[in-house]
């Protein structure tokens, strides 16, 4: 009786761990794709879905370095911005919200606003609208705080008088950090 016990408690412990394995490596998962993206794209990085060819472009900054992925189609642009910063920074919520706080709000206003966790790391996301070449623009950004020494963000930008949301659900959605 006691092995038999001991068997069943090994059984429940296997299923128990395998459980919670499989539910730390599901993905947040889109509620209603469209299907509006067609490029994969990976890296060491990340791999995210764009809308259209990405470029590339690299440059580096006093206290980081910038790698842009970016691809558009006539409506949208979509960028994915790895940066690696030279120093530690907190890798917690008050760090996605300093970048968050310092994107936008000089050019424009913020919309919206969210914080939250994605894949276990923390982020902020805004929308942002503002004005450029006498025309209103509107910005997604999600600003996540990898680890103290790396950040994503994902961002789209779009005219403000076009519904970007599914584009935007479809290519946030996409991203996995890697």
């Amino acid at each position: 009786m006691k092995a038999r016990g001991k068997s069943l408690l090994f059984v429940i412990l296997i299923l128990l761990v395998s459980v919670v394995a499989f539910a730390q490596s599901q993905y947040p998962v889109n509620p209603h794709p469209s299907g509006l993206q067609t490029t994969p794209y990976s890296n060491n990085y990340f791999s995210a879905t764009f809308n259209g060819t990405v470029t590339t472009n690299s440059y580096r900054g006093d206290q980081s370095g910038n790698a842009k992925y970016t691809s558009a189609n006539q409506n949208v642009s979509q960028t994915v911005t790895v940066r690696i910063v030279n120093y530690d920074i907190p890798a917690n919520q008050a760090s996605a919200d300093f970048y968050a706080d310092n994107d936008c709000t000089l050019r424009g206003t913020i919309e919206n606003r969210s914080t939250g966790t994605w894949e276990r790391h923390p982020f902020t996301y805004i929308g942002c609208k503002y004005i450029e070449n006498n025309m209103e623009w509107f910005q997604r950004s999600r600003y996540i705080i990898v680890n103290s020494r790396e950040a994503i963000f994902i961002q789209q930008v779009s005219r403000s008088s076009y519904n970007d949301q599914d584009e935007w659900l479809d290519f946030a959605y996409s991203l996995r950090i890697k």
